[in-house]
């Protein structure tokens, strides 16, 4: 029997997937662990699963959502109506199968990675069993996702927020005794051997191609700056083919690299050649990529939101925390840290200090002192 079921939509290419990977692997050490996905995608992570992790997929593919964006854009009246049919099916069959996995369970522990399948949780989870719902995102006070955490989550046991401010919030918007709201930062899966030694003017983003991500700006700010050597650009999205129309308007095919998804061996290469990682997004949970950069000892520059970013920049110690998305001071820091190596220097300490903080010896053990009390 697993003593411990994570509840997943998939194990393809996201950061709430690669946090769940590095947790089960910590976790495995220790308990029997299981995985319910409910996608079988092609494209996935699971080869970086612990052997000793149990792994179930309860759908042989995955959702058809670009193919329904396509038929529109393609006016394909027949197509939109084929796929749409096909993706209401998907939802009803997503919803049924993991309500069935959670009332079937025998685990000790259910943990929920999603807010829709933390919904389910709490109204079927097997009267012996303790849930525990992870929130890997920013709630953006959303009032759809703040009535779900006020209303529907009064069965679960436990409720992970990423960070400080985030578990205050959940506290306040729950406002009572259940679920208990505990701060569980994700975990870094390795911290690396090697070290960029920031000698060069490079800089790097990673993550996906996406709107909220905001590389747009990354790439206008790359083209203001006075300093830089190449920019690496990691990560695939269906933003690829506007952002790298943009690269050419700006004329900055010499600078700027798209160089689609890499693994994290892949990615290595690249943090080792980098002496600065950039981030733009409007809103994050807990970006592990800043992490991920401190822990080759590369500082930081992003931008200010709600939540995640203060909790691992430190603001002129690892790297800068530019307010108001004031895009004339991202410049000016990036193009500051890229002329002062020393600086660089100095920073890199710091950022591998911050990056020890969520290792996985430091994380696994805010888990084990909920677990202690149920295993």
């Amino acid at each position: 029997m697993e003593q411990i079921t994570f509840l997943n939509l998939h194990l393809g290419y996201g950061g709430i997937e690669t946090a769940t990977i590095n947790t089960v692997n910590a976790l495995s050490k220790y308990y029997d662990v299981k995985i319910v996905s409910f996608y079988n995608l092609e494209e996935n992570q699971a080869s970086l699963i612990n052997k000793k992790v149990k792994i179930k997929y309860l759908y042989e593919g995955g959702p058809n959502k670009n193919l329904f964006i396509k038929a529109l854009k393609d006016k394909k009246i027949l197509k939109v109506f084929k796929e749409g049919i096909k993706a209401f099916k998907i939802l009803v069959l997503k919803k049924s199968l993991i309500k069935k996995e959670i009332k079937n369970s025998k685990s000790k522990i259910l943990v929920s990675t999603r807010w829709d399948f933390s919904i389910l949780l709490s109204k079927y989870k097997p009267k012996n069993s303790i849930a525990i719902a992870q929130e890997h995102h920013h709630h953006n006070n959303q009032k759809k996702y703040l009535n779900v955490l006020r209303k529907k989550y009064k069965n679960i046991d436990y409720l992970f927020a990423l960070t400080t401010s985030l578990a205050e919030d959940y506290k306040n918007i729950i406002s009572s005794s259940k679920p208990q709201v505990l701060v569980v930062p994700n975990m870094l899966g390795f911290l690396p051997t090697s070290k960029s030694d920031l000698k060069g003017q490079n800089i790097i983003s990673v993550g996906r191609l996406h709107e909220g991500k905001k590389v747009d700006d990354l790439i206008r700010i790359s083209s203001k700056l006075k300093n830089l050597g190449k920019f690496y650009i990691i990560g695939d999205g269906d933003e690829y083919d506007s952002l790298n129309k943009l690269v050419k308007e700006l004329n900055l095919e010499e600078k700027i690299e798209f160089l689609g998804y890499k693994t994290h061996q892949e990615i290595e290469k690249y943090f080792l050649d980098s002496s600065l990682f950039v981030m733009a997004s409007v809103s994050e949970g807990l970006p592990m990529v800043l992490l991920e950069a401190m822990s080759y000892g590369i500082p930081c520059v992003a931008y200010e939101v709600l939540s995640g970013v203060s909790d691992i920049i430190d603001n002129n110690k690892n790297g800068f925390i530019i307010k108001d998305r004031n895009e004339q001071e991202f410049v000016k820091a990036v193009d500051y840290l890229l002329l002062n190596n020393g600086v660089r220097k100095e920073f890199k300490k710091e950022a591998l200090e911050k990056s020890l903080d969520y290792s996985e010896e430091n994380i696994i053990k805010i888990w084990q002192k909920v677990l202690v009390n149920h295993l």
